[in-house]
């Protein structure tokens, strides 16, 4: 069976930018935005670094994404072991000729195919969360059951202006979490 944390890294992390003074230069995802409803949970911005906290057991990691948007309708992040793209549609985001990630309307209830085979379901509009990064309200909150491995619970709450910033997976009696700790653009020291 494999591991929760192994599925983590598999589901890319998705989370995403602040909105933050913009230096003069090339577009920063706000200026890229596609301007669907569900990009607010989900807001790609150029170059923003995101910093997670990875559990399983008693043990720790971390996970480091960096954004890139091509176009107004389509990013990426960039993990040090891949690159997931995503692409954002009048009635959602999705990964790149794959699964929604985020379905309209975005409401108690509204439910799709899964990533892992499963049905997700939106369960909140309106969680609080707290993570290593700060406290949200206002959050979305999707679950998805009944795909791979057998048993397994994926739970994803997304808050709007940042983007992911908790995911716990269960399955087989183990848990396994990412939590967002930090975020933002890079520092350069020169």
């Amino acid at each position: 069976m494999a591991r929760p944390v192994g599925v983590l890294l598999l589901l890319g992390v998705v989370a995403c930018g602040t909105a933050e003074p913009k230096p003069a230069g090339p577009p920063t995802g706000r200026e890229l935005s596609a301007g669907t409803s569900l990009e607010r949970y989900f807001p790609l911005e150029e170059g923003k670094l995101y910093h997670y906290v990875t559990k399983e057991g008693g043990e720790t990691g971390m996970l480091v994404a960096k954004v890139h948007r091509a176009d107004a309708t389509h990013g990426e992040l960039r993990l040090s072991n891949a690159t997931k793209r995503f692409t954002f549609l009048p009635d959602g985001v999705a990964y790149e000729g794959g699964a929604y990630i985020l379905k309209a309307p975005a409401d108690v209830g509204t439910s799709w195919p899964g990533e892992h085979g499963g049905t997700t379901t939106i369960a909140t509009t309106t969680a609080d969360v707290t993570v290593p990064a700060g406290s949200y309200a206002g959050c979305l909150q999707t679950v998805e059951e009944g795909g791979r491995p057998p048993g397994a619970r994926y739970e994803t709450t997304y808050c709007p202006g940042v983007g992911m910033v908790l995911l716990v997976v269960r399955a087989g009696g183990s848990e396994a979490r990412a939590e967002l700790k930090s975020y933002g653009a890079p520092v350069k020291i020169e």
